[in-house]
């Protein structure tokens, strides 16, 4: 235990930079001990990633983290975590109100925001497979919409979200991980859905 401590430690003190997953053996650990014995995980969201699918916790100009949203069933309740530079994870500054603000697409923010309240009594069931961040925006990085979108729009940012599948769409009977990504500029989103099924890739606010 104490040698992987201290190797995530070496690991952000290298360049302050980390993926959807790295982290969230740390972030589970502790709302386990701290907030409910059953809690599991309920959501990745990631703020202000890079193209190479990571967040950069040394960056002070602007909020760029993973808020992991975990769940627990006896207390039917969401608690969020943020991973800090060379240390364990603490409750997060960020919430899903937060969260939406991003979100410029209306259709897509309404989709989310129901997918938001049914946090707290769903979960991504551990056993799970899903992509880490890199590889989702190497998937999503060479279509041709987000490359016209990019360039429309030169001061585009990267928010992803990694949701229990069953809560993006009801007839969903395994307890799949999606992602969600949305590319936003200070007025105008592209939100691109990851069917983590059949691997289609679709707009939110089609649906």
């Amino acid at each position: 235990i104490i040698s992987c401590n201290v190797e995530d430690i070496v690991s952000d003190l290298a360049n302050g930079r980390i993926t959807a997953k790295e982290k969230l053996g740390e972030v589970m650990n502790l709302a386990k001990n701290q907030f409910a014995a059953d809690a599991k995980l309920a959501a990745i969201y990631g703020s202000q990633i890079s193209d190479q699918g990571e967040a950069n916790l040394l960056d002070t100009k602007n909020f760029s983290n993973f808020v992991y949203v975990v769940q627990s069933d006896s207390l039917q309740a969401n608690e969020l975590y943020v991973p800090v530079y060379a240390a364990g994870p603490i409750k997060s500054p960020v919430n899903f109100e937060t969260m939406l603000a991003f979100v410029k697409d209306s259709s897509a923010k309404s989709i989310l925001s129901s997918v938001f309240q049914t946090l707290a009594t769903v979960n991504i069931d551990p056993s799970t497979p899903y992509s880490d961040s890199p590889d989702v925006l190497a998937k999503l990085l060479p279509r041709t919409d987000v490359k016209t979108f990019r360039v429309n729009n030169p001061a585009t940012k990267t928010d992803m979200f990694l949701l229990p599948a069953k809560s993006l769409d009801s007839t969903r009977v395994t307890n799949s991980a999606d992602w969600v990504v949305n590319f936003y500029s200070d007025s105008t989103s592209l939100v691109l859905w990851v069917n983590s099924v059949t691997g289609d890739v679709v707009k939110l606010s089609g649906l």
